[in-house]
């Protein structure tokens, strides 16, 4: 008999690990990869096992609280008083479900409120009962208060998967009525009790291959949205390409057409004016000349973006022009971060931008500074989109962070409260 009960301890354990690991992971960022974490998590969990073996139930909570306290704080992005309401409200939420399993057992079954003491399966399905019914009150705060990852359809496949726990747990009682009837042997009692430990496993298992696969469809649907993004810039600077040497085609022959005209006239008027026209065309022709095709290509693009927005923005390129930096990346990095710089200025009073690009020692730095009222959305460090439809946009700065880590750059940001201006500097190795 004691050897049943030792594994059906350390299953219990087990699923209790898995539980928390799934609820601290649904609220919390990881300090640790996912191997560090549940290694973590069993080795605090085998301290709890032995602190069963105590037999004193106060201890048991003192244990528990301290333990449910070390994994949140230690282990995943927490602060401390965080980490404690965590840790009360878990344990508040297990000792409710276990005092209620045992008032409905008794009430629904007209059995003593006592009668578990008696016996050893009884005590194994009321326990495992009692974690099945904590396990889905944790899942219905991960949905309701969890924002990683969430949209409407994740909600919907949420709740009509919830009827795996639910239905578990009908089905746990209808054992544990079968074993308070004394229908089935003890031994098969007891083995049946271990069985339902393995199918509160079976519930946690799979909702975490459930999560699993909608961070995956997550990822995939941010990756395509960002290649998509690529692509139509691409295509979109090609064609703006295209469109500067057609123009400075058209500059060159007006310039010859009017310094024709120009002498073919002795009117000092109509000279003049020629004149006046000459520098107005010549102005088109050096909009910018960095020496790189694509940042030109870029630089023009925003200058008649934000002359059509009414935004000033001022372009410094002085001792670099960003050419070791592959021209779709740099592509991705200049409109991802201008794009946002320019929604930013066109919402503030201000209505400014500046671009600074240039070398210092070892490294070709990007500054971009714009008017910006409002704070920066951040979690965990990192911004996030201010946008109301979260799940089709925030890939800006992703997508940036990510080229920007294929050449072993630096990314930062700031934000000025009193100037209400904010800045990114991104910083790329010189190559050799």
């Amino acid at each position: 008999m004691a050897v049943y009960q030792t594994i059906f301890n350390i299953i219990l354990y087990f699923s209790e690990g898995l539980i928390i690991f799934y609820y601290a992971n649904s609220f919390f960022k990881r300090k640790y990869n996912t191997k560090i974490t549940i290694i973590g998590i069993s080795l605090l969990h085998l301290l709890l096992l032995g602190f069963y073996y105590a037999n004193n139930t106060i201890l048991n909570f003192i244990a528990l609280f301290v333990i449910y306290c070390l994994i949140l704080s230690l282990l995943y992005e927490c602060r401390f008083f965080t980490a404690l309401f965590n840790a009360v409200l878990l344990l508040v939420i297990m000792a409710t479900c276990e005092w209620c399993v045992l008032f409905l057992t008794s009430l629904l079954l007209n059995k003593n409120f006592y009668a578990f003491q008696d016996s050893l399966p009884l005590q194994m399905f009321d326990i495992t009962i009692s974690k099945l019914a904590y396990y889905v009150i944790c899942l219905i705060l991960i949905r309701t208060f969890s924002k990683k990852g969430i949209n409407a359809n994740n909600k919907t496949f949420f709740w009509q998967l919830m009827i795996m726990p639910i239905s578990s747990l009908f089905a746990l009682f209808v054992f544990r009525y079968i074993s308070s009837e004394n229908l089935l042997s003890n031994k098969a009692n007891i083995l049946c009790s271990i069985a339902s430990l393995f199918l509160l496993i079976s519930n946690v298992v799979v909702f975490f291959i459930y999560e699993h696969s909608i961070r995956n469809a997550t990822e995939l649907y941010e990756l395509k949205a960002i290649k998509q993004k690529e692509e139509i810039e691409r295509q979109y600077l090609d064609i703006l390409e295209q469109n500067n040497k057609d123009l400075k085609i058209f500059t060159h022959d007006i310039k010859n057409h009017l310094e024709q005209i120009s002498n073919l006239t002795d009117n000092t008027e109509i000279s003049t004016y020629i004149s006046k026209l000459y520098g107005t065309v010549n102005q088109y022709n050096n909009v910018a000349l960095s020496g790189n095709k694509t940042l030109d290509v870029i630089i023009n693009k925003y200058h008649t973006l934000c002359a059509n927005k009414n935004i000033e923005v001022t372009f410094n390129v002085k001792t670099a022009n960003l050419m070791d930096i592959d021209n779709t990346d740099l592509s991705t990095i200049l409109n991802n971060a201008l794009d946002n710089a320019v929604e930013s200025a066109e919402q503030s009073t201000g209505k400014k931008i500046s671009v600074d690009i240039y070398t210092k020692k070892l490294f070709e730095i990007i500054k971009i500074q714009n008017s910006c009222d409002r704070t920066p959305v951040t979690a965990n460090k990192k911004l996030l989109t201010s946008k109301k439809e979260k799940a089709l946009h925030g890939f800006g700065i992703e997508s940036i962070e990510r080229t920007i880590n294929h050449y072993d750059g630096l990314f930062d940001w700031s934000y000025d409260e009193e100037n209400k201006v904010f800045e990114i500097t991104i910083a790329i190795p010189k190559s050799e």
